[in-house]
């Protein structure tokens, strides 16, 4: 009995993604090819992988063993695969993300790199997704780490998470009859989000903090001088996320993608995704 790879990856994504249609979206499948890859996993295993817990799906124990063995042998997989490919990655490696994600990324990026390129020379700027793209199309970087919506087909997806008002907890700004704002440049999913909601209820607002810098965005939340919208897993921890029941309507999810210029390989960008995503479950968002 041989266990396929590509159905190993599948079960790999289920456990991140928690859904079928999650899944889906990680793999770049269908949510019916996901679910014949685990029906054929579960066959030749001769076990259940998955149950029904009310009306979701759940890995069962087996499922869970098998995941940990999974994840092992796709990372086996891409550092034999780096091995005998490493010179193609030799030289410099030009990698964009923004500044938001770097307390975040960095660490497993540059972890995945040195499994990956360990002949690689890395080169990191640091920039807003908006600007990073046309560099990326332009081949002045190599690869990017870059914010998108979360129906996007563009690059490897590492990770969804929500995004969120935030506001100081020793503070009372978010109540304040013109809401003062600290946003990131125009281009900004982000802020595109926040103020197409602020204006459909006509919410009186004023943007006081513009920067390209997460940190001076969390300085102007922390100090109760704005309100910001950051992805979750960016909240300062003496700050507060703000719900709906507080005024502030729900944003929707952040899809955070790896995507190669089309002079990189593909598969770099996606072996790096699949050494990335085991350290980003446990990051919080």
């Amino acid at each position: 009995m041989l266990l396929d790879i590509d159905q190993l990856r599948t079960l790999v994504a289920f456990a991140d993604a928690g859904s079928c249609k999650g899944a889906a979206h990680l793999v770049h499948k269908t949510p019916s090819a996901v679910s014949v890859h685990l029906a054929k996993l579960a066959a030749s295993l001769e076990r259940p992988l998955l149950e029904r817990q009310g009306r979701r799906l759940v890995l069962t124990h087996d499922g869970t063993e098998l995941v940990r063995y999974a994840r092992r042998m796709l990372a086996l997989q891409s550092e034999a695969l780096a091995h005998f490919r490493a010179p193609e990655f030799g030289g410099t490696l030009r990698v964009g993300l923004p500044d938001d994600y770097i307390p975040v990324l960095m660490a497993p990026l540059l972890a995945a790199l040195a499994r990956l390129a360990p002949r690689a020379h890395v080169e990191v700027q640091c920039a807003p997704s908006a600007e990073l793209r046309p560099l990326l199309a332009d081949g002045q970087l190599d690869l990017a780490i870059l914010s998108a919506e979360t129906d996007t087909q563009e690059g490897v997806v590492l990770r969804t998470e929500r995004v969120v008002w935030t506001a100081s907890a020793q503070h009372d700004v978010a109540h304040a009859d013109c809401l003062p704002l600290a946003l990131f440049p125009e281009g900004c999913i982000f802020r595109k989000w926040a103020l197409a909601q602020l204006r459909k209820r006509r919410r009186e607002h004023r943007i006081v903090c513009t920067s390209r810098s997460m940190a001076a965005v969390q300085a102007a939340v922390r100090t109760g001088f704005a309100v910001s919208v950051v992805a979750e897993s960016c909240v300062p921890p003496d700050a507060v996320v703000l719900t709906p029941q507080q005024g502030f309507p729900a944003l929707p999810a952040v899809t955070i993608i790896l995507a190669a210029s089309p002079a990189t390989d593909a598969a770099l960008a996606q072996r790096l995704g699949e050494q990335m995503r085991g350290p980003l479950r446990r990051v919080r968002g």
